[in-house]
């Protein structure tokens, strides 16, 4: 243990003279559901995701000696209802890592991790006689899943390689997931809030990434145009995350919180759904304040049946 207590020390004194190697730890693992098409359906769909941060080293901000990186995933994301209470979701990622370090340029790009998600349905007022009479509407789901290590994960137990773990396709680990989503209707106008808290565990490097929670407060609007649906919306999304682990002790610069302003519109044609969704940073620190979240986007194409 000793000698382990050592290492992690090394470790840490070393991330003063590393390269930033997404020292905020954003990457691994990392997912979103956000709005999801109509809650009653099963569907299946592609989805594109992108987001970067900036990570640097030292006191102050210097573009010349700063770390860009930028990770996108396409995913076939999926709902299926095994009871009318009961549903499955799942994501199923292959991910693009690209860094730029003084101008060096690293890729990694291969399949992520997957989450399998059990949601039930506690409460919906929908489904009850008389609901379009209701002045408000409810519809509350609650469960959890797990992520599946099926990411590639290939870090070297070299303590001048710690910073480069949150590089990874994957984390290396089971993790597990706590979900929840509420959705609050008045005719037209509605409410949803979603979170999901990730709890991690150690992988096969005795390294374990900080337990995250994350989730959207968004305001949305539902306006029918014959066969075409719109559903614009906005609202706040966040996340944070506690430090990473290597031997039981925390890893300095890793972790942090980010709060994110979110706009975006949802559109429906008979059984086909496509989204938009932008989210623009306005208040964070991550990784002590060395690492700069950016905007991200994702776009959807999905069937419903």
């Amino acid at each position: 243990m000793k000698k382990k207590g050592i290492l992690t020390l090394v470790s840490a004194l070393f991330l003063c003279g590393a390269q930033a190697c997404s020292i905020c730890g954003c990457g691994a693992g990392n997912y979103y559901l956000g709005i999801m098409p109509q809650y009653s359906k099963n569907f299946i769909g592609v989805r594109y995701r992108t987001y970067s941060f900036t990570s640097h080293i030292g006191e102050g901000y210097n573009p010349y000696e700063a770390t860009q990186e930028t990770f996108r995933s396409a995913e076939i994301w999926m709902r299926f209802y095994v009871t009318p209470r009961l549903q499955i979701i799942s994501l199923v990622n292959y991910n693009f890592n690209r860094q730029l370090d003084h101008g060096v340029t690293k890729d990694l790009q291969g399949l992520g991790d997957i989450p399998i998600i059990a949601n039930y349905n506690l409460v919906n007022t929908n489904n009850r006689p008389h609901s379009d009479e209701r002045v408000l509407n409810h519809n509350l789901f609650a469960g959890g899943g797990v992520k599946l290590p099926t990411g590639k994960y290939q870090f070297q137990d070299d303590p001048t390689e710690v910073a480069n773990a949150n590089f990874q396709l994957g984390t290396g680990s089971v993790d597990f997931l706590l979900t929840t989503l509420y959705t609050l209707r008045y005719k037209r106008l509605g409410l949803s809030v979603d979170a999901t808290y990730k709890m991690n565990t150690r992988n096969t490097n005795d390294y374990r990434f900080g337990n995250r929670i994350n989730g959207t407060t968004s305001l949305f609007y539902v306006q029918q145009i014959k066969s075409l649906g719109l559903m614009p919306n906005a609202g706040v999304y966040f996340e944070d995350s506690g430090k990473n682990q290597q031997y039981g002790l925390p890893i300095d610069i890793t972790g942090g919180h980010a709060y994110f302003a979110s706009a975006g519109v949802e559109t429906y044609y008979k059984k086909l759904s496509v989204g938009f969704n932008y989210q623009s940073p306005f208040s964070q620190f991550l990784a002590d304040g060395h690492s700069k979240a950016h905007d991200k986007m994702t776009v959807h194409v999905t069937f419903l049946f």
